[in-house]
């Protein structure tokens, strides 16, 4: 197209067919009708991952998952911590407080700390028997509301946020420590939660305890007072659940044998054992002697036994006294019949 074609007045714009300009548009574009504004301002960015049929797009360059059981107690412990939180801030504050759990999702540590606010309010904490640091991120805002209607303030959103003061922050540690109970009584089904508070900062990369790679699962909040809502998100490191793992993500054995395998092993296995060779011993009695009757013993010394002759034996295979037997013969051999099987301790 050449560069006069491109300049056309506005004297000129009455002449152009409107209709035509926009379909002309849409053919490159494609039809915006099905496009909502508010929903491409507000869209999340993990969303890019998901699929035409909803499934999510897996990335090769960080294959960081869970099991489907491990995900589905994950969002047991959200649940439950959203009811026990709802009961428990409702009371404190004396006004109708909802914790609404709004689900689960990974990230990295770095990623994380990157989409978080400065300043914010952001807390290290343990969880004993999860191992290590246990990120914990509440709304700026949310904590000044808290501050307020603890110091007896109305329920007002913050026109503007700043970071704590000393006696600010020592408040909010005792909040952070109200949040960690909470989740404590939240998990009590499936693990005994020890939460110790470590350290606030208002300033997430003042954070330190772990590494900017760590695999981070966040179970995200949403926490209302009347109409005034903030969120409040925990950020748990994968590795973290290793000491419980099987609590939380009980392995179910695959046989992955077909049942034809299965039965040759047992066949192989059979014949194994009838192949061994097994050491078995009768006892015809047992006596105890001194040191000296047993150097006194010769050729033709008779030994009293304790039992009488028609008492049975004892047999042994491999040292283990197994069976009850009767002295006999078969031929010009002597033989032992088994009559009874003794019981195994």
């Amino acid at each position: 197209m050449a560069p006069d074609d491109m300049n056309i007045g506005t004297e000129g714009l009455d002449d152009l067919d409107l209709d035509a300009a926009i379909g002309a548009a849409e053919n490159l574009v494609g039809d915006a009708d099905g496009l909502d504004l508010d929903d491409v301002l507000n869209a999340d960015s993990s969303d890019e991952d998901l699929l035409p049929g909803g499934e999510r797009r897996y990335d090769f360059t960080r294959p960081n998952s869970i099991s489907r059981n491990f995900e589905q107690n994950l969002n047991a412990v959200g649940e439950s911590y959203s009811k026990t939180g709802t009961i428990d801030f409702t009371s404190l504050f004396r006004m109708t407080t909802t914790v609404e759990f709004q689900g689960m999702r990974q990230s990295t540590y770095l990623e994380y700390l990157e989409e978080l606010p400065n300043p914010t309010c952001a807390a290290m904490v343990t969880m004993a028997p999860l191992k290590g640091f246990v990120l914990m991120h509440i709304d700026l805002g949310l904590s000044f509301l808290f501050l307020k209607k603890l110091m007896g303030g109305t329920v007002d959103a913050e026109d503007s946020v700043r970071e704590f003061t000393e006696i600010e922050r020592g408040i909010n540690a005792g909040l952070v420590g109200r949040f960690t109970d909470i989740f404590r009584k939240a998990t009590h089904k499936w693990i005994d939660v020890k939460p110790e508070f470590v350290n606030l900062e208002n300033n997430p990369n003042y954070l330190s305890g772990l590494a900017e790679g760590t695999a981070l699962i966040i179970l995200k909040f949403m926490v209302k007072l009347d109409t005034v809502e903030g969120m409040l998100e925990i950020g748990f490191p994968l590795a973290a659940f290793d000491p419980v793992r099987e609590i939380f993500d009980p392995q179910e054995a695959v046989e992955i044998r077909t049942p034809t395998e299965k039965k040759d092993d047992r066949r192989r296995i059979l014949d194994m054992i009838q192949g061994t060779p097994t050491e078995v011993t009768v006892q015809l009695a047992s006596k105890n002697c001194t040191l000296q009757d047993v150097m006194d013993m010769a050729v033709g010394k008779i030994i009293h036994l304790p039992q009488g002759m028609d008492a049975p034996l004892l047999v042994e295979i491999e040292g283990q006294p197994s069976w009850l037997g009767e002295a006999g013969r078969i031929g010009q051999n002597r033989a032992v019949k088994l009559i009874q099987q003794l019981d195994k301790e």
